[in-house]
């Protein structure tokens, strides 16, 4: 068999040994990161003696500390996947923030919230990162951006079964104690993810059992290949980049747009329908829809143009149009709706055709620690998102004007692309 047949064959295997894992795993880990924010919607805050006129503020702040703590573990988490491989890491990761997550379900202090939240950052700090390196060990140039939808089509998916589950816990048990319920049922579904992961998930292509000798050898070679285009620094020198810096600053506005729509989305659609949880919850379902299938449709499309950079600019475009229509018709609730559901093509899309360019630039320890710190910088937009749409809600007594911000973000995340010199 041929040298490219060999890779061929192993794709099919690598695609079905690795991602349907790799994907349950992000519904796990995106649920745990999200669920407060039907928690705030179902009136978290307010049980804990908060006013509705600071809810804005105080939940943004707590869903914020998240990222804090997400920072800290990047850099030497994928360093240590890169020495030692994903499965003990991600076992013990999956496993602490399983038990914070179940520890939330019992707080009865805004302070408690805030401990917790930075304690779940710090658990969840390995898991995106570390994928995202992992998978350019796995996967080639021309099927990376394509492997990573079918990863991060996790993303919008865990928002169709959020949704559900946020709407069917709360249908059960109300608003209360129904939020309490969601962390803790979702919290025993990390530890689980932890267990298959070890059990489950095989370090590096070496020790692929399930790989043919021959298989090996030419995925090997074909990385040999790849690696003569990257460029050869230390770890420490790939954090000084001018690329791995533009790279950050873009995935920063991007995520900073991401995490205000995804944090803030069922208490924008009650905001403009005047609706409450509960069907607010299950409404959520419709924009995750539209961005499950447009990632993938769209990874697809820049691996066989091998132009990640541009269909990563037209997709900032395309949130950033979408949601400067939704808040300027927002006082016509259905095509308001449409128009911010269709911003979701954008607000996720972007992620998988963003990351195959950081992962095709740099190879090893450099690569390990410049997507790192891109996924450690960029998810500080997760403090800034929530926090700007929180703001302008407490002090506008609207949404709309969160809106325009996230719009601009966007906007400025795919000028900001276009920087970058490299595809």
């Amino acid at each position: 068999m041929s040298y490219r047949s060999l890779i061929e064959t192993s794709r099919s295997k690598r695609y079905v040994r690795l991602l349907p894992i790799l994907f349950f795993l992000y519904i796990v880990n995106f649920l745990d990161r999200v669920n407060i924010s039907y928690a705030i919607d179902a009136g978290m805050f307010q049980y804990l003696g908060v006013s509705a006129k600071e809810v804005g503020i105080i939940a943004s702040l707590a869903s914020s500390l998240f990222f804090v703590g997400y920072f800290i573990p990047q850099i030497f988490s994928n360093l240590g996947i890169n020495r030692y491989g994903v499965r003990k890491i991600f076992l013990i990761a999956f496993v602490v923030w399983g038990i914070i997550t179940i520890a939330t379900g019992f707080v009865t202090s805004v302070s408690q919230i805030y401990v917790l939240r930075f304690l779940l950052g710090i658990a969840e700090g390995p898991f995106f990162a570390g994928v995202m390196f992992y998978l350019s060990l796995w996967f080639l140039k021309p099927e990376r951006a394509t492997a990573n939808s079918f990863f991060t089509a996790a993303i919008p998916i865990s928002g169709i079964f959020g949704s559900l589950i946020a709407g069917a816990i709360f249908a059960t048990y109300g608003d209360y104690p129904g939020w309490r319920y969601l962390f803790w049922y979702e919290g025993i579904l990390a530890i689980f993810g932890g267990l298959l992961a070890y059990f489950i998930l095989t370090d590096f292509p070496r020790d692929a059992r399930w790989l043919s000798n021959d298989e090996k050898s030419a995925l090997e070679q074909a990385f040999k290949e790849e690696e003569v285009e990257k460029i050869k620094v230390s770890w420490a020198k790939a954090l000084a980049d001018l690329n791995v810096i533009l790279l950050a600053i873009v995935y920063f506005l991007g995520v900073t747009s991401f995490y205000g729509y995804s944090i803030w989305l069922p208490s924008i659609i009650s905001f403009i329908g005047k609706v409450n949880a509960t069907i607010a919850s299950f409404l959520s379902v419709i924009p995750y829809v539209i961005a499950s299938i447009s990632l993938i449709l769209i990874a697809r499309y820049a691996d066989k143009r091998q132009n990640h950079k541009f269909v990563t600019f037209g997709v900032f475009l395309v949130a950033g149009i979408g949601l400067s229509l939704s808040a300027a018709t927002q006082s016509i609730f259905v095509l308001s709706f449409i128009l911010f559901a269709l911003a979701a093509i954008g607000i996720y899309s972007f992620i998988a055709t963003f990351w195959a360019i950081p992962q095709g630039y740099l190879s090893g320890d450099a690569a390990a620690a410049a997507i790192g710190l891109i996924n450690a910088v960029g998810n500080f937009g997760g403090i800034s998102g929530p926090i700007v749409v929180g703001f302008l809600k407490s002090y506008t007594g609207s949404f709309v004007d969160g809106v325009y911000a996230m719009a601009l973000f966007s906007i400025l995340a795919g000028l900001v692309t276009l920087i970058v010199k490299r595809r």
